[in-house]
This record gives C-alpha cells, structure tokens and sequence, in this order.
C-alpha cells in the first residue's frame, strides 16, 4: 500500500491495515463455516460476486485507490478480459504451476496450507521491524517507559528542510558566542568608542566579555494540522536552529508532536545523548503535520524523559490554542518547580495572531513567551538562541 518494506506504517494507515486485516479473517472464517455447512460444495458464479464485493469493502477500509491496488499477476497467470474474474479451480491451478516450478520436492497441498497462514512471512517481518527498531533507537538509551515514537527513517530525504543560506546566517551569527568572547559598551574598557562619546552616550568604552553557553535545551515541536500550510519553512527553521545549537556544542533533545486517530503521538526527533546529524532531518521529515493541539498531555507523556535529561531550559513552539488550558497551566508549574525555565513561542498566521496567540500562552504560567509571524519564520533560530547566553 505505501512502498515501505519495513518499520512501522503512518499514523492511520496501520490503523486501516489492521482493520481491513480483521475484517478480512473473520469474513473468511464465516466462508469457510458455510463452505462446510453446505458438505464443502460452491457455486463459481456466487463465490465471485462475494469475492468481488468484499474486495471492493477492503478496499474502502483501506482507503487506497482499487486501480493502482492490485499486486503484480505472474507472468504465469493466463490474461483475462475481466481482469482476475476466474474460476476457483484456474486460480489453484496457477498456484500449483508457480509452486511446482521452485519446489518440486515439496507437497502442494502443505505449501498451499503454508502460503495462506502466512506464518514464514510473518517471522521474517517480525525479525525485520526488530532490527529495524534496533537501528533507529541508535544513541536514545531506551524508549520503553517513554510512551514515545521514533519515526522510521526509511526511504526519507531531508534536503528539502536543509536551507543551507539560513543555516549559514545562523553560524555567522554564531561566531562570537563561539569564540566565547563579546564586545559590550561599558563604564570602562580597554578602548574608547567615539560616536557614543559624542552623542553623550553614558557608556562609551568598549570592553570584551567572557561569555559561556552552558545550558541544556529541550525542545518541543507542535505539528498539529494548522501548521500544514508552513510545514516546510516550519522545519527549515528547526534545522537551521539544531545546526547552531550544534556548532555552539549545546546539549539539546527536540520533539515532536501530533495527533492521528484521535490519539496523541509524541515523537522523539533528536534524543540528547547524540550529535545532531542527516538522521534525526530525516526524522522530522517524516512526522506529518496532524490533529490538534493536547499539549496537557504531550507534557504528561515526555515528563520521563525530560526529567531524565534535566535540561535548564524548556522551549515549547506552538503555533494554536492547547485544548487543555487549565491541565497545561498545572504541568507547566510542575515542571518549573523541578529547576526548569519555561519557555513559549507562539507562531501566528500573522503579527495580529502572533499577539493573541501571545496573551493566551501568558496565561499558562511560562516564565517568558515570545511570538512570532509564520512569515516570519526564519527569524526562528535567533529568536531561541537569543535564550541560551549566560554572561
């Protein structure tokens, strides 16, 4: 249905697969029970249209396109001008063919038995998801009490999100914070500045300053559906924003969140332990934008992890209205009587909705919150930088 061949599906496409996997079993089930109700006789013409409709029901369930679901027919099949309207009797017939030509020496009627249970398939999918899981959880220690996701990275390309003009702005910008060396007007100072001496200024030496970046970040994604639109600028900037956290050599975690199906997804896109590199791009590449806002429980689901990692600085970007106030309002003290800052960013439509969107994240108990228009997004990294200096 989606061309993976491993990890696990998105979001509601698994959900389908294992309702249309359902379905599937039980109308067989019911088949089979009248099959040997009526002393295992059919009727070809009946068998087809049930055929035909329950494949047409599948279908629905998985909400894929009938014309472009139909496997691949060996070559072996004989071509019909109804497509796969055959006889019961044709089709075990092909089957026999197309067994008989890689395994003579194994009876037809066990292999038959086997290819429908599916049991060999089955294991080998089951051994290839663990090892997938294995390679993907590479540098986060465990996610089994986290009740958080890693996304598969399969078949990802992140250069869409790498805006290499952004990402150097940023490092330019960087380079003084990098050298850990500042230039600040002052009282007093190794050299004099003129122009501020002649417009009065009351500071007009200049004086270098030792500046230390020593905290650890978390932050936190909102993917919800309203950020669809912006998705792309959306996770440039978040890129342009690890890469200098990066360069700088800060320890920092980011994640995700959104909802399929009702239900919260929390996505773990760079855990702390670990460079930022291509791998965790290719992560954020891959959470969709879906669902609402339920940050109340999004804090609930990371609050292990975040108390594991202990980071002095909690950024959360959310670009909508949590659904939850009061619940939000609750953890966010929570949060901050643990040691942490917190922090919000609003990210409105507009510099009209980037205020309203500001008033209501005061009311949440962040110690500071900034906004920010979507159009101007690029303006992102500086602004989350801009908390991390320590003079």
């Amino acid at each position: 249905m989606t061309g993976y061949i491993k990890g696990e599906l998105f979001g509601g496409e698994n959900e389908r697969v294992v309702k249309a996997s359902e379905y599937a079993h039980e109308i067989i089930k019911d088949y089979v029970k009248k099959f040997n109700l009526k002393n295992k006789t059919h009727d070809p013409t009946e068998d087809q249209k049930w055929l035909e409709k329950e494949t047409r029901q599948i279908i629905k369930i998985l909400q894929v396109d009938s014309l472009m679901s139909a496997p691949p027919i060996p070559m072996l099949m004989p071509k019909s001008k109804v497509g796969l309207s055959m006889k019961q009797e044709e089709i075990l017939s092909q089957i026999e063919k197309l067994v008989k030509i890689k395994t003579k020496e194994i009876e037809i009627e066990k292999l038959k038995k086997e290819i429908v249970q599916g049991d060999d398939i089955n294991e080998e999918f089951r051994i290839i998801v663990k090892e997938s899981q294995k390679n993907d959880n590479k540098g986060f220690e465990s996610t089994e009490n986290l009740s958080i996701a890693i996304p598969d990275n399969t078949g990802i390309n992140e250069n869409a999100i790498y805006d290499f003009n952004l990402i150097n702005k940023v490092k330019t910008a960087l380079k003084e914070w990098k050298s850990g060396w500042r230039e600040r007007y002052d009282f007093t100072g190794e050299e004099i500045e003129v122009e501020n001496y002649i417009e009065r200024q009351p500071k007009v030496f200049i004086k270098d300053k030792k500046i230390a970046i020593n905290v650890k970040i978390a932050i936190l994604l909102d993917l919800s559906s309203s950020i669809e639109d912006n998705e792309i600028e959306y996770k440039k900037a978040t890129v342009a924003l690890c890469e200098g956290l990066d360069y700088l050599g800060i320890k920092f975690s980011i994640y995700a969140f959104n909802t399929e199906s009702r239900s919260v997804k929390c996505w773990i896109i760079k855990p702390p332990s670990v460079r930022w590199g291509a791998l965790y791009a290719r992560r954020l590449m891959q959470v969709r934008p879906l669902g609402g806002t339920p940050l109340g429980e999004v804090y609930k689901i990371l609050n292990p992890s975040i108390n594991a990692f202990k980071p002095d600085i909690f950024v959360t970007l959310t670009d909508g209205e949590p659904s939850d106030m009061d619940a939000v309002r609750s953890i966010v003290l929570s949060y901050k009587r643990s040691g942490i800052q917190m922090i919000a960013i609003g990210l409105g439509a507009d510099l009209g909705d980037a205020i309203g969107i500001g008033h209501n994240l005061k009311y949440l108990n962040y110690q500071r919150t900034l906004t920010l228009s979507k159009k101007r997004l690029q303006d992102l990294p500086k602004k989350v930088l801009g908390l991390l200096t320590v003079d």
